[in-house]
């Protein structure tokens, strides 16, 4: 019965860890996302949200 308790425990604090490490890896590509994003409007550049192709306006 303690090894079953041992594996609980050891497979609770493994799904902790990947959670709280998904969650840094997951706010930094947002956070790149936008530097991205802020960097192709800064060059009157666009992307087309249903083909995904990149959209250039000129002035």
């Amino acid at each position: 019965m303690s090894k079953i308790g041992v594996a609980l425990a050891l497979c609770v604090l493994l799904l902790g860890a990947v959670l709280v490490i998904g969650n840094g890896v997951a706010t930094q590509a947002v956070d790149r996302g936008n530097d991205i994003g802020a960097s192709l409007s800064d060059a009157n550049l666009g992307v087309n949200q249903t083909s995904g192709a990149i959209t250039i306006d000129t002035p």
